[in-house]
């Protein structure tokens, strides 16, 4: 399946960097830019699109706007612009907004709102019936491209794995990353999981043999636990109910500086 992405931008330097980012989450990715609203009309009349990336000003446009409501009513938007992203939490944007990306946000925080925006793509489902620290030896095992969402039950927070080829290579919780994310993860006891079919990230900053030694550690104090949980593990399909926060609790706070 080819996932289609349109970017309206007028700047074609930003347009190119922005469309090689997105197509390098995974092969799939098919990305047109396009500098004006004229031109996006025609776009989005012609290309089925599964996601689109606008800039600010464009939205302003009568046309743009009733072409996307009118041909596109499903299709995810992300704003782009220069402002901060509370002055359009404070504006009265169409339902179909999905966040917004600053021109200085990191790569990673971009990546992040992408797959939020498609995330009805990606999501696998919910994994129970294994404990955090089990399930991230398996997805070691099966050598899987993917990112774990690991809510934590008592707490309204939640943290990001990713993984590349079974590897850990990065982690985001609130506003600790890296290894850091992890260590915070992996100390919560109780947990839900859900599992999303790519790995928006490709830099590794995670060293995999630290990672490994701080499993073991996690396992020993229900090492029992963890035997059993492989035989019960259960992943519901994707029809089953997110959590009401979804990924825009963790992407979409920290672009604006809250847990």
């Amino acid at each position: 399946m080819v996932i289609e992405c349109l970017i309206i931008d007028r700047e074609p330097d930003f347009r190119q960097e922005l469309g090689q980012f997105i197509t390098s989450f995974r092969d799939d990715f098919h990305v047109q830019t396009v500098a004006g609203a004229d031109k996006a009309i025609e776009a989005i009349a012609a290309t089925d699109f599964s996601l689109i990336l606008c800039e600010h000003p464009f939205l302003l446009k009568p046309g743009l706007v009733s072409c996307i409501t009118e041909r596109k009513p499903g299709v995810p938007l992300l704003i782009i612009g220069r402002e901060d992203s509370s002055y359009f939490a404070e504006m009265n944007t169409p339902g179909f907004v999905k966040g917004f990306v600053a021109r200085s946000a990191r790569p990673a925080d971009l990546a992040g709102k992408v797959v939020f925006a498609l995330e009805n793509i990606f999501y696998q489902g919910n994994v129970s019936g294994v404990n955090c620290c089990t399930f991230i030896q398996l997805l070691e095992q099966n050598c899987s491209d993917c990112m774990l969402r690991v809510i934590h039950s008592e707490e309204n927070s939640d943290g990001l794995l990713f993984f590349e080829k079974g590897s850990l290579i990065d982690a985001m919780c609130g506003n600790s990353e890296a290894m850091e994310a992890v260590q915070q993860i992996l100390s919560w006891q109780s947990t839900k999981l859900e599992l999303y079919n790519i790995c928006p990230l490709k830099k590794n900053r995670i060293n995999t043999t630290t990672a490994i030694l701080i499993l073991k550690h996690s396992k020993k104090q229900d090492v029992g636990e963890c035997s059993n949980s492989l035989t019960e593990m259960k992943i519901s399909p994707k029809g089953s109910k997110k959590s009401s926060r979804g990924l825009a609790g963790l992407f979409l706070g920290k672009a604006t500086g809250k847990k």
